[in-house]
């Protein structure tokens, strides 16, 4: 089933004020003419998923969001430039668009909630469905949690009446979060076939478990969630070229034996823009070149003696990308290298080119075709993050063993198309030492999951309190004529204050202080 809104749903999910407080629907539909017959409730759960993507043509503050989560950070320049340069404050429209778009979210799932007991339809199917909403209420208050910490807490969609919501604690929205996965888990299937391809199912709901209790320094349940997931049949994708790291997210690739959940479109009506708007502008190309990738993170990429570039004898200053490993060259072009069988040769002079000077490959589809839109789905959780979050809980237990080195190594061994008993073909982890592998696993999930569909990055250098090391002083790109790396921008982060994002001014003064408050600092 593609879940595509109909205009229907459109109207009675989407038309509404998107304003945090205008949680009531302008139009309430009543009993007689909705919520009577099954396909009322697959209708509602189409408008549910709908969320998700962007709204026909209409470009949201959701969309942006998950392709440009890695420019928050010290990863790369492109939208959200507050975020990294120290300017983050309560009036800030990105902090506001994707409050309003999360709870907008929200409502929408509790909508479903509130009136999927009323059709009639079969029982098991009403399970599911409920199942489905709640997975993906809960997948939006996590990136609420994750942001902003103590948020409201909306478990129905309230009537006028009822909008003066205060915040919970964080603890209190994650242990929310918790107990909705766990319940979505008990009611989602292990998989789908045939049109049902796309939908939630219960290794979603383990994954996205696994990585709320690791972001909250909860070990032993991360890695019990995750090593769950390891034993549901998941496997890493690999492509006849070697490249699945590059390849997982392509055109034809949907559904792959990694895809734990992705969002999924449909053209000619359901689709979006951002290939344009993160392409260069360069000959066929005909970009924005909305995302321009840092050198700190091209510096992350060990070479392949398994050694970070300030240690390895291999690397060499004047050939930066040689003997390196393999997913550098996947995950980012430069100039010189070619792209939709035209060279990048323009100049490094503008935000349309790269300021930087590295364009991040591992976004770009390889049908691209110039401006329009695209239906390939957006991988939001893949079998990797789960490995990696098994071996980083277990390590922080200091629980090491050898399941922990073999997630580790299977990530590693399929970046160099090799298996991974084939230990002299790629450099394979075999140290017990917790601080070491604790530095290993945090550069695996850097480079593994680093510019993808998601905010990986931002969470990992919040709960390793390491932003304020990583993201103040300069951020630099390719070298230019002279050799020497090109100064970009300067990066700012405030300890004290930017760990947690302010709450949107706006809503604050519309409910109150008294019942709103700011995050500390703001």
């Amino acid at each position: 089933m593609r879940l595509i809104p109909t205009i229907l749903i459109v109207f009675i999910f989407l038309s509404c004020n998107d304003d945090f407080l205008d949680l009531a629907p302008e139009d309430k539909l009543s009993d007689v003419t909705f919520w009577q017959t099954e396909k009322d409730a697959f209708d509602a759960l189409t408008g549910v998923y709908a969320r998700l993507g962007e709204k026909g043509s209409v470009w949201n503050m959701w969309t942006s969001y998950i392709w440009g989560t890695s420019c928050m950070t010290d990863d790369a320049k492109g939208p959200f430039g507050g975020f990294r340069n120290g300017s983050l404050n309560p009036t800030n429209g990105d902090v506001r668009e994707l409050w309003k778009d999360f709870y907008t979210s929200i409502r929408t799932c509790n909508i479903f909630l509130d009136n999927i007991d009323k059709p009639v339809m079969d029982e098991n199917l009403r399970v599911q469905y409920s199942s489905e909403a709640r997975f993906l209420r809960a997948f939006f208050y996590s990136h609420l949690a994750n942001h902003w910490g103590g948020v409201p807490i909306l478990r129905n969609a309230p009537g006028l009446d009822e909008l003066s919501v205060p915040r919970s604690s964080k603890d209190e929205v994650v242990n929310f979060i918790l107990q909705e996965l766990d319940l979505a888990a008990e009611g989602l299937p292990g998989s789908y076939s045939g049109d049902d391809l796309g939908r939630v199912t219960r290794g979603a709901a383990q994954t996205l478990k696994a990585r709320v209790h690791l972001y909250n320094n909860q070990f032993a349940d991360a890695a019990d969630a995750a090593s769950q997931v390891m034993n549901m049949g998941y496997a890493l994708f690999q492509d006849d070229q070697g490249e699945g790291y590059y390849s997982i997210g392509q055109p034809g690739n949907e559904d792959n034996s990694e895809v734990i959940f992705a969002i999924r479109y449909q053209m000619p009506d359901h689709g979006y823009f951002f290939q344009t708007r993160i392409h260069p502008s360069e000959h066929v190309f005909e970009g924005w070149g909305g995302i321009q990738v840092f050198q700190s993170f091209i510096d992350d990429f060990e070479c392949i003696d398994g050694r970070p570039i300030q240690e390895s004898p291999l690397f060499d200053p004047e050939n930066e990308f040689s003997n390196r490993d393999p997913r550098l060259a996947m995950a980012i072009l430069r100039q010189g290298d070619t792209l939709s069988d035209a060279e990048l040769t323009g100049p490094v002079v503008d935000d349309a080119a790269s300021y930087t000077g590295y364009y991040p490959r591992k976004l770009y589809f390889n049908n691209y075709v110039g401006w329009d839109r695209y239906d390939t789905d957006l991988i939001m959780i893949r079998y990797a993050e789960a490995l990696l979050i098994y071996a980083e809980a277990k390590i922080e237990m200091n629980q090491i063993d050898q399941t922990v080195l073999d997630a580790l190594n299977s990530v590693r061994a399929r970046a160099y198309d090799v298996d991974i008993s084939d230990s002299d073909s790629y450099p394979a982890i075999t140290i017990m030492d917790q601080d070491q592998l604790r530095t290993i696993v945090r550069r695996e999930r850097h480079v593994e999951l680093g510019l993808e569909y998601n905010d990986t990055r931002i969470n990992d250098l919040r709960r390793w309190r390491i932003a304020e090391v990583v993201m103040n002083g300069k951020a630099m790109g390719a070298k230019d004529d002279n050799g020497e790396h090109r100064f970009v921008e300067d990066l700012s982060f405030d300890a004290s204050r930017h760990y947690l994002w302010p709450i949107p001014q706006e809503e604050i003064d519309l409910i109150g202080s008294d019942v709103i408050t700011q995050n500390p600092g703001y």
